[in-house]
């Protein structure tokens, strides 16, 4: 069975499937910060609709299966969190929405794309793939960052795709 998928800007009404992903990834990579990640939730919301307008969701067969959103921080475009259900995996979908943010931001003038990961997070590879380069850890993180002027270092975008 195939099914399309397209990517669109998020809505205030997608924030329950941002909420849902959010603690799926908690529960996954960082398992040890649920707790700490749920006392926080007014802030989650806050930084969710305060980024909508930098927000973009994946949608299968018209459903959410995955989202990204970007926050700015001076001339800096910094990848808040990219999440794609564990069924939709290794289909493009995290490529494509990685893609949004490095064309949305170019888009908005930003010299800097950058993102943390953890250690261990699968999409260190997605991220590497996509031409981020690793620059330093911090906190627990691996940062890296995209290099903004380089034309090989270019995202295919596709509008929509059958997976």
């Amino acid at each position: 069975m195939t099914d399309l998928y397209s990517i669109r800007r998020a809505r205030a009404t997608d924030l329950p499937s941002i909420y849902a992903g959010e603690l799926d990834y908690i529960r996954q990579i960082e398992p040890e910060q649920e707790v700490r990640w749920s006392g926080g939730l007014y802030w989650h919301i806050q930084q969710w609709t305060s980024n909508l307008e930098r927000m973009f969701i994946a949608e299968c067969n018209g459903e959410a299966s995955g989202y990204c959103f970007w926050e700015a921080h001076g001339n800096t475009a910094i990848l808040a969190s990219i999440y794609v259900q564990g069924a939709r995996r290794r289909a493009g979908l995290g490529r494509r929405l990685l893609g949004e943010f490095i064309a949305d931001a170019r888009a908005q003038g930003f010299a800097t794309l950058t993102l943390g990961a953890k250690p261990d997070n699968p999409a260190r590879t997605l991220y590497e793939g996509a031409g981020f380069i690793y620059t330093h850890d911090n906190d627990g993180y691996c940062h890296y960052a995209y290099p903004v002027d380089s034309p090989s270092a270019e995202v295919p975008l596709v509008k929509e795709r059958v997976v």
